[in-house]
């Protein structure tokens, strides 16, 4: 595969993940949050088990750790995040979300008793400002500040998600680890949703095609084919393409979903977008951030 294949293929993905917010947040017109999490994570692990099982079975001894540690963290994140999308714009959403590629820089540097660089406190600066101005975009909406406010804990738990990925990737096999993840993920969703709520299966073609999108698109097709396209592309440049996830939720949230682009959400978008790109931008080789969305 030449680069620029691989480059459009790491853009496809990232574009599909970006598209599960919108998915997530129809469904749950319909559908209960943790009833949708499991069903999606469960069935993607089945899918994805039964396509490596072969390598499953080699590796599964070595890479169950690190596939429960993220299956756990990366939960509490989806949970957030889906609550989140009920009281929230799906754009806003992902854009506060996605400043935990600027909060991991800030972990480290707690963690090893340093001083952030420069360029790490403008784009945090800047991110901050923009979740402001977010913030007063969703004043008028009834539980938008409570929506905010989950948005940025799954900010902040995505932080150290992606801390974790880093550090238990080292142990076992990469893939197998993400596939016990998936498959923690739907079994920890489907115990929350049978003691907190009525668990529900799809209905109808409209729910059950939105769930196969999320399975098929947004958690397979990115989960199989991320580690290809990054064969063949600097991890700097793979990390620059993640900017693409919340810029394709907040286009189809207003272009599809009808969400108003009001001079405050302008502002919002704005900055946190801008603080992604500079943080980004040439910055030190980095594995890109594994995503769920």
């Amino acid at each position: 595969m030449s680069e620029v294949s691989a480059k459009i293929l790491l853009l496809l993905i990232f574009a599909a993940r970006g598209t599960s917010f919108l998915f997530s947040k129809t469904l749950m017109y319909s559908m209960p949050p943790l009833s949708i999490l499991a069903v999606r994570f469960l069935l993607a692990f089945l899918i994805l088990a039964v396509i490596f099982h072969k390598r499953m079975k080699r590796e599964l001894a070595a890479s169950l750790r690190g596939g429960i540690i993220l299956g756990v963290l990366y939960t509490v994140c989806m949970v957030f995040e889906m609550y989140a999308l009920r009281q929230i714009d799906t754009g806003v959403c992902s854009l506060i979300e996605n400043m935990a590629i600027v909060l991991v820089p800030l972990y480290a540097a707690v963690l090893t008793r340093s001083i952030p660089k420069k360029k790490t406190m403008l784009c945090a600066v800047l991110a901050v400002a923009g979740v402001g101005f977010l913030s007063l975009s969703q004043s008028q909406t009834g539980g938008g500040g409570t929506g905010i406010l989950l948005s940025v804990l799954a900010a902040i738990t995505y932080g150290v998600c992606i801390m974790a990925t880093e550090t238990v990737s080292r142990e076992g096999d990469p893939a197998v680890t993400g596939i016990l993840q998936l498959g923690v993920m739907g079994f920890l969703s489907l115990l929350l949703s049978l003691a907190t709520e009525d668990f529900r299966l799809p209905e109808g073609p409209g729910q059950w095609s939105m769930i196969l999108m999320l399975v098929l698109v947004c958690s397979c097709f990115g989960f199989a084919l991320q580690p290809v396209g990054q064969k063949y592309v600097p991890a700097e440049t793979a990390a620059v393409f993640t900017v693409v996830n919340p810029l394709t939720t907040s286009v189809m949230g207003i272009w599809i979903a009808g969400e108003r682009l009001t001079g405050a959400k302008s502002a919002g978008y704005i900055l946190i977008l801008v603080s992604l790109f500079l943080y980004n931008y040439r910055g030190k080789k980095m594995r890109s951030p594994q995503a769920v969305s």
